[in-house]
């Protein structure tokens, strides 16, 4: 194989990627608080991107955990698949960082700008793969927050590589995927995460990853209304095998703003008519 964008692309196609993108690793659009792939490899040339669509199935499973094991092997997939593209380059002389489809993250309980502890604790990942996605041209983050492509809308994994190779990069394109007259992710967040065009991480990382529809507060008027919250679930869930399942297969709590998204080509045939628009 080429180390070239051509010869990349291919066998990563062959491997079953579905979408393959490539950034020039300067010129990086970053998320806030910025973590360019500078940072984690200063001689990068490159970053490669990689696509897996999720299953529409599986989205759309009155069963979450059904669409989490999905997910899992959307993530096997693409950590596989950058695992022997790296071992290729660095085996041809380029130092080369494969950058995980899923953890770990990086999580903060105190702001390292201040010093001060987080109102709720932060999970960051290494590089922000939805925006090494936008700058190589592969979509554009959605009202939903989410990575959106043509082809799968917003129902896909990312798996990304950081490489000295110097390729030629994939031309960024000022998409515009999401529908003007659609208000569907926002209707659908069940705790009212996104309103207005903005995102609201504290509440949605909540929720999703507990199920909570109230983040802890340190008001004591609403500290009733919490607990009563948390008795709810106590009498519902059993917490301790929940958090084994978790530890073993990563559970999500939600996924509806991507279930609502009528964007993707891919999916026109398939998509229950729920989410048409």
């Amino acid at each position: 194989m080429q180390i070239n964008t051509q010869g990349i692309k291919k066998m990563l196609h062959d491997e079953g990627i579905d979408i393959v993108g490539i950034a020039d690793a300067a010129k990086l659009i970053c998320a806030q608080p910025a973590r360019p792939a500078t940072a984690l490899m200063p001689t990068a040339r490159s970053v490669i991107v990689m696509a897996v669509a999720h299953s529409m199935g599986a989205v759309c499973s009155p069963h979450i955990k059904l669409w989490t094991r999905n997910k899992m092997q959307t993530s096997r997939l693409l950590d596989s698949v950058s695992e022997k593209l790296s071992r290729l380059l660095e085996r041809n002389g380029y130092l080369t960082l494969p950058v995980s489809a899923d953890k770990p993250v990086e999580i903060h309980k105190i702001n390292p700008d201040t010093g001060k502890k987080f109102s709720h604790t932060k999970v960051i990942g290494h590089l922000s793969l939805k925006h090494a996605a936008v700058s190589s041209g592969m979509g554009q983050i959605g009202r939903s927050n989410l990575l959106l492509t043509e082809r799968f809308g917003p129902h896909q994994r990312l798996g990304g590589i950081i490489t000295e190779a110097e390729l030629e990069p994939d031309s960024f394109r000022d998409l515009k995927l999401c529908i003007d007259t659609c208000d569907k992710c926002e209707t659908s967040c069940p705790v009212g995460a996104l309103k207005d065009g903005r995102y609201d991480v504290d509440t949605c990382f909540n929720y999703w990853t507990y199920g909570f529809d109230r983040l802890p507060t340190r008001k004591l008027r609403e500290i009733p209304g919490y607990i009563k919250m948390l008795m709810w679930h106590w009498k519902r869930r059993d917490f301790v095998i929940e958090y084994g399942q978790t530890m073993i297969t990563d559970v999500d709590f939600c996924i509806e703003c991507m279930k609502a998204c009528p964007v993707g080509s891919e999916w026109k045939r398939i998509r229950p008519s729920i989410t048409k628009i």
